[in-house]
């Protein structure tokens, strides 16, 4: 099985090129940190926090053993 490893890939002068991958890696990084940076959109934060509540709601009643 081939490994690829950074010091594989030689420039024109002999000295040590980036790999052919790197720009990939590059811009998966860029893309992950754009959408790290975007806000929750205030619909997905309600829907949470629909949900954290009938969450709660089913545990108390588990709790208090009321069906209603």
């Amino acid at each position: 099985m081939t490994r690829f490893t950074d010091r594989a890939y030689i420039g024109a002068g002999g000295e040590p090129a980036a790999p052919p991958y790197q720009g990939i890696i590059s811009r998966l990084r860029q893309f992950y940190q754009s959408v790290q940076d975007e806000g929750i959109p205030d619909k997905f934060l309600e829907l949470l926090e629909r949900l954290d509540a009938a969450e709660k709601n089913a545990a108390e009643q588990r709790v208090t053993g009321d069906n209603a």
